[in-house]
């Protein structure tokens, strides 16, 4: 028994083909479940570790991959925030930073093993993930949903309220997942041979995740579609570049004056800024905190330019600054709400350097399809706009970002299955496997 047990696992591992076939299969699942399960997700990106490992040849495949300066970016970047830790007084604050860095070295395994004849597979299957987000959020707000639907202790999800209805994700990562969608589903219609009924439901979709992004609460969204539409008209578009731009007018037009959320987000906005440019600044407002974070925050860097404050001693390096009066500043603000701060606050110029160094890999990345090279500006843009008012604190953009990465910075040509596709058979496996991983996931929550 034992013998037949070595021998089978000897052969499941010989067959590098239907590992990667399977690793294929679940970086497809992973990009649905990104905007829907962080749990599910994680569990996926553990197997297709596990498939990784048992492919082998790990050392040829780090050495090929290492010749990608985009993957080096991002391996520089982790092993900064890492070195941080030498310079830091707060290990557990450092350590959690490290963490939320370490998504990015999942660029590693994405971008090897990858095959070019599922990079549409992947791009749809985020595409879906967020189309099912939408149709919940939709659900809720029209009330055919509740906001928090568990059963028996199982949650499925939760939104912040009825009047915030992002379901699975936090509402400042989903304004920026939708911003993305729209951008990719246009892109699609662009480039797609599809029917003319399928142009039409994508163009309705759009039409639908454009207004999502303005009734749900999260401002970032907000600044990340109007970039990135703005991006797409002067940059792409061109000649048709006044289309976008009277596009992107009717659409702030009609959501001020039909979304209660913007438009009450917006008068908070115009408030903030008129505190914040009183006599006495007033930082105890949400833009205000954000503006106190820079403000103090420069105080920080001016202290420690070149290295930092450390990995983990930024926020407590701010607090200690920061005036007592100041209460919402220093006693309830865990994070600098702006990735790029947060970075040149830690790691003083030479770590800020290593993370536009990602960005600048990616802008001179030679990629001649013009189609891949689309989503990966486009969704490296969306990425970037994002973390101005966040940070890679939470499991959602780093793996957006890598994944997006993986699949438009590769060949549509390139092979890593050694054999023909049968369509039907993986749209099979992609669903079963699906069951499976949401099945336990159900069944762990009830242990």
């Amino acid at each position: 028994m034992k013998q037949l047990l070595i021998n089978k696992f000897t052969l499941i591992r010989n067959d590098k083909d239907n590992l990667t076939l399977w690793m294929n299969n679940l970086l497809v699942l992973y990009a649905f479940m990104l905007p829907i399960s962080q749990t599910i997700k994680a569990t996926l990106f553990t197997f297709i570790v596990i498939l990784f490992a048992l492919r082998g040849e790990l050392v040829k495949i780090l050495k090929e991959t290492w010749d990608n300066k985009v993957v080096r970016a991002f391996v520089y970047f982790f092993f900064i925030y890492l070195i941080g830790l030498l310079w830091s007084e707060d290990i557990k604050e450092g350590l959690y930073a490290v963490k939320s860095i370490k998504y990015g070295l999942y660029l590693i395994i994405f971008y090897s093993v990858v095959d070019g004849r599922y990079i549409n597979r992947v791009v749809t299957a985020f595409i879906l993930g967020m189309f099912i987000s939408e149709l919940t959020s939709y659900g809720i707000m029209l009330g055919v949903m509740p906001w928090r639907l568990e059963f028996n202790n199982i949650l499925f999800y939760a939104a912040p309220s009825l009047s915030d209805p992002s379901p699975f994700l936090n509402h400042i990562h989903y304004g920026v997942a939708l911003a993305l969608a729209v951008i990719l589903i246009g892109h699609k219609i662009y480039y797609s041979k599809n029917i003319i009924v399928v142009k039409l439901f994508m163009s309705i979709f759009i039409l639908s995740a454009t207004v999502n992004i303005f009734v749900t609460g999260g401002r970032t969204g907000y600044i990340t579609f109007i970039l990135l539409i703005l991006t797409l008209a002067i940059f792409y578009l061109k000649r048709y570049a006044i289309i976008a731009f009277v596009f992107l007018a009717l659409v702030l037009g009609v959501a001020y004056n039909s979304s209660n959320v913007f438009k009450s987000n917006v008068n908070k906005t115009q408030n903030s800024l008129i505190r914040l440019f009183s006599e006495d600044a007033d930082f105890s407002t949400s833009l205000g905190v954000r503006v106190g974070m820079y403000y103090f925050g420069y105080q920080v860097i001016k202290e420690n330019p070149i290295l930092g404050a450390g990995t983990g001693d930024s926020i407590q390096a701010i607090r200690d600054i920061a005036p007592h009066r100041y209460e919402r500043l220093r006693e309830h603000m865990s994070h600098e709400h702006n990735q790029f701060l947060s970075t040149f606050v830690k790691l003083g110029i030479v770590g800020l350097l290593l993370f536009i160094n990602i960005f600048y890999q990616i802008f001179r990345f030679n990629q001649e399809d013009k189609e891949l090279r689309f989503i990966m500006i486009f969704s490296t843009l969306a990425i970037a706009f994002g973390i101005l008012t966040t940070q890679f604190n939470l499991r959602f953009f780093m793996p957006l970002w890598v994944v997006m990465l993986a699949v438009s910075m590769i060949s549509k040509e390139k092979r890593t299955i050694g054999f023909e596709l049968n369509e039907q058979k993986i749209f099979l496996q992609i669903i079963a496997a699906g069951f499976i991983f949401s099945f336990f996931r159900l069944f762990n929550q009830l242990l």
